[in-house]
């Protein structure tokens, strides 16, 4: 019985034991499917990502070093990090299992624009017989990685005016390591016949000469003259000079630097004024003519690079209604108005209107990309040549500038006038006195005039006599122009205003008399002769008293402080007759009363 028991337990505990390890079997088994299972999903996972990145790779426009979506791309697309150090990497939700996504960098690299113009402002020479009208130019050529692509050799077009004169002045160069350094060198004017051979075996070898090409800041110590060349020269241009390279219309000219960065150069236009009066706005076109598979100077298609002028997006002619060659407004500048310029520059093309426009920067350094592009008719170099198909070369590119640009330079011009009113009226009182006579605004340094009405009496009269009566200055009007400040376009008008000088009328004054006291004489002893005259009854033998010498001075001195009486002043006689008259009553009576006392 014991037996049979110890038998029954065995048996149970063999039948848990196998159902422990099957138990165990399917735990096992199961936790092993369901980490397969998530290592797929994240296999999966990591290779949707990466098709995706690699099918938005070669689409995408590029910014410098920054990958730009279309509108229709997808989410995946839109997070798509710029930079390897903006990117996580994707993890799963096992802390050991991780996978890691290269992001895609771009082989477009944007240094900005190519070629820019900037328009300074027209200014009357010192003479007063010519207008100058100047311009910056900066360009930098595109280039590759592996320097096997470049656009080079710029093309300058100036319209055919007479009795036109063009200087050029080299104002910015690059040394050795490529920083820029102004400078201010005159460029000597050189034909295609006079571009030096660089090869020593042969003197023909010209194109891709370093005599056609802008010195660099070393060379230009070294003594090297930068230059460059008049395409005017041959009918069709320069050989291999693709269709039209001027036809009368334009004067062309063509320049090239090897240098990677930007360089610069001014274009001085001097224009009579006979003929400068006629055109306020006169502009020029500076754009890249050709892509080489290497750098250098001119170009050429002996040189195997091609025309960029190939594509209609690129030329700046056009046919017109006639179907003739045209180059609008750089043919024409007198068809060049306001609906062109804005603050002096353009914002438009004068010619093709698949030219865009540059904006300007005063920092030929730096050109600024092309603005308002219309993708239908701008030349992208980058689509039209496919750089982005080529992910093995870097291409220092920008998919918005054209590799062109235009601008003007204006003639603006005014004067100053003077008017002299009466206050609060527009009477005038002298004739309008011209300050400052019709002229540029500018001056040569491309700084603003000024004027100024306040120098002497002819312009600024403190007083003005009109009909007769006086008129003080009190000052300028309300309405009148600064007596002092900065030329404008147009008339600028300074209004002097005065007033009537006021009425003081003056009242004639009666003068009081002085009263004069009369003066009385010191009786005077009379002469025995003048007491015989006036008494005759006079008894003989009667000693008439003498007076004496005091006496008779005295009387004198008195009869000189009275005065001398003046011949034939009627007043004065009857004056002495009457005194006359007194003295002789006085010895009289003395007479009587010494007879009476006797």
């Amino acid at each position: 019985m014991e037996i049979l028991i110890t038998f029954r337990r065995l048996h149970h505990m063999k039948k848990l034991t196998k159902l422990g390890i099957a138990s165990i079997s399917v735990f096992v088994l199961n936790t092993y499917t369901h980490t397969i299972v998530k290592a797929d999903e994240n296999r999966s996972s990591e290779t949707s990502v990466t098709v995706e990145l690699s099918t938005t790779q070669a689409n995408a426009p590029q910014g410098e070093h920054s990958i730009v979506t279309n509108n229709g791309s997808s989410s995946a697309e839109d997070n798509v990090p710029s930079s390897d150090e903006d990117y996580t990497p994707a993890t799963t939700s096992s802390e050991t299992t991780r996978s890691t996504v290269t992001p895609p960098k771009s082989n477009i690299v944007n240094e900005d624009g190519y070629v820019n113009i900037e328009g300074q402002p027209a200014a009357l020479t010192d003479d007063g017989e010519s207008v100058v009208y100047s311009y910056t130019v900066a360009f930098k050529g595109m280039h590759s990685s592996d320097r096997g692509q470049t656009v080079r050799d710029i093309r300058l077009r100036i319209p055919d005016i007479p009795g036109a004169k063009v200087d050029f002045t080299l104002i910015g160069t690059r040394d050795a390591n490529e920083n820029p350094v102004p400078v201010n060198v005159p460029m000597k004017v050189i034909l295609p016949d006079e571009i030096v051979s660089d090869s020593d075996t042969d003197p023909t070898a010209t194109f891709n000469s370093d005599s056609s090409v802008v010195p660099t800041a070393e060379e230009l110590r070294a003594g090297k003259k930068p230059a460059i060349v008049n395409m005017d020269a041959n009918e069709n241009g320069y050989p291999g000079e693709h269709l039209y390279p001027g036809d009368g219309i334009v004067h062309l000219y063509g320049i090239s630097s090897k240098t990677l960065k930007s360089t610069a150069f001014r274009v001085a236009i001097t224009l009579p004024l006979k003929e400068a009066k006629k055109i306020k706005y006169l502009p020029i076109d500076a754009r890249f003519a050709w892509k080489c598979s290497q750098e250098g100077g001119i170009a050429s298609y002996e040189e195997g690079c091609q025309s960029l002028e190939e594509y209609k997006s690129n030329q700046v002619y056009f046919a017109d209604e006639d179907g003739n060659l045209s180059y609008g407004g750089l043919g024409n500048p007198t068809l060049v108005d306001e609906s062109y310029v804005q603050d002096g520059h353009l914002i438009k093309s004068v010619a093709s209107p698949n030219t865009y426009i540059t904006p300007n920067n005063g920092d030929w350094t730096k050109i600024p990309n092309d603005t308002n592009i219309d993708p239908n008719t701008f030349f992208n170099y980058v689509e039209i040549f496919t750089l982005k198909n080529n992910p093995s070369v870097t291409y220092y590119a920008s998919e918005t500038e054209d590799m062109a640009d235009q601008d003007v330079s204006a003639f603006y011009q005014g004067n100053v006038l003077i008017d002299y009113v009466i206050k609060g009226s527009n009477q005038s009182i002298k004739p309008t006195y011209t300050d400052t006579a019709m002229t540029s605004i500018y001056g040569l340094d491309g700084r603003l005039k000024n004027y100024n009405t306040t120098e002497n009496n002819l312009e600024r009269p403190d007083y003005i006599i009109f009909n007769g009566q006086k008129y003080l200055l009190v000052g300028i009007s309300s309405s009148s122009a600064p007596e002092i400040g900065p030329m404008k376009e147009g008339t600028l008008h300074v209004v002097y205003e005065y007033v009537k000088e006021a009425s003081n009328p003056v009242t004639p004054v009666t003068p009081t008399p002085t009263p004069v006291s009369p003066i009385v004489p010191e009786p005077v002893q009379p002469s025995q002769k003048e007491v015989k005259k006036e008494n005759p009854l006079s008894h003989e033998g009667t000693v008439e008293p003498q007076p004496s010498q005091n006496s008779v001075t005295k009387s004198v001195m008195d009869l000189e402080q009275v005065g001398l009486p003046k011949t034939g002043d009627s007043s004065n006689n009857v004056f002495f007759s009457f005194l006359g008259a007194l003295t002789g009553f006085l010895g009289f009576s003395l007479i009587k009363k010494r007879k009476s006392e006797r």
